[in-house]
């Protein structure tokens, strides 16, 4: 009867410590990457990864992390166990300068934008194994896939494009116009509509993933990086770099409800799975910001390693 009732509390913890919902920060000027318990909200556990860490991708269930490493042309690959610990499980070379990176959505394939070669690198996830190359614009960043595992899609920063590739056949499907130097993507299922952030022209393309075309073209402040959305497609929120800002869209009439200050460099941004905040990196200044989604304030900071970017869908489960 007690071990059975051990074996019950032991399963209980194991259980509860897969539940926690965490962020993974990658610090790019410590070359690792911050685990964040969004429920205590404090820095849990540091992983150290390749050099200078920008990209990161979480794995559907949350037990695989993805990592890109440009300057070691890597990505590691983290493993999270049955007691919540993490470890890192492998490390390959990938390319010549991997940057924006994401997983499919049955968490078979990964997908990793080469900056230096115009490549994009598909790798099995379980033993990052390379299985092709797919050939995209100039200095490929932010990456996404849409939810029914259909098609790819991928900002071609130099180019000024959308790549669209078709994941049955491995086709480029459209190459869409968008900004100048389009970096973060956010695959919304209102509509469905693709958001781009357009670094040089201080705006954001809002993209028809089923038509292939550009609809809207939205202001924000100087140099956008990432896009968030709610759930419900109410509210995007744009991070703005050289205005160390958030823009607040609303999500039905394009129109700026709010600008928010935040922290220098912002970059990685995020919805938090319950709805209620908005979690972004603050590369210049060393911190991991929560906002509220309502009363659009600041409700938490907390110090992380230098250099955080948080590029990527970095949130777990």
């Amino acid at each position: 009867m007690r071990t059975a009732l051990a074996a019950l509390v032991i399963g209980a913890a194991l259980s509860a410590a897969q539940a926690e919902t965490l962020a993974y920060v990658t610090e790019q000027g410590v070359d690792s990457v911050a685990v964040v318990d969004l429920d205590d909200w404090r820095v849990v556990e540091q992983i150290t990864v390749g050099r200078k860490p920008a990209g990161v991708a979480v794995a559907p269930g949350g037990e695989r992390i993805f990592v890109s490493n440009p300057e070691s042309a890597s990505v590691s690959a983290i493993s999270r166990g049955p007691d919540g610990r993490h470890s890192v499980a492998a490390e390959v070379k990938v390319g010549l300068g991997p940057l924006g990176i994401a997983v499919d959505r049955s968490g078979k394939l990964v997908f990793v934008a080469d900056w230096y070669t115009d490549d994009v690198h598909v790798l099995d996830a379980a033993s990052l194994k390379q299985l092709r190359v797919l050939k995209v614009g100039r200095s490929p960043s932010g990456i996404t896939t849409s939810p029914d595992n259909q098609r790819l899609f991928v900002a071609n920063r130099e180019s000024d494009t959308l790549s669209v590739i078709d994941l049955t056949n491995w086709e480029t499907l459209a190459t869409i116009p968008v900004g100048k130097a389009p970096f973060g993507l956010f695959y919304d299922e209102n509509g469905p509509r693709l958001w781009v952030a357009n670094v040089q022209s201080s705006d954001v393309s809002v993209v028809d993933p089923v038509g292939m075309k550009e609809i809207r073209r939205v202001k924000v402040r100087t140099f956008p990086y990432g896009v968030a959305v709610t759930k419900d497609g109410a509210r995007a929120f744009v991070t703005n770099q050289h205005d160390d800002s958030i823009s607040v869209l609303d999500g039905r009439t394009y129109e700026t409800l709010a600008t928010l200050k935040v922290g220098d460099y912002p970059e990685g941004i995020l919805v938090a799975p319950d709805q209620r905040h908005v979690l972004v990196a603050c590369w210049m200044d060393d911190v991991f910001v929560s906002i509220d989604v309502t009363t659009l304030k600041t409700d938490a900071r907390l110090a992380v390693g230098a250099g955080p970017r948080a590029f990527g869908q970095f949130l777990a489960p």
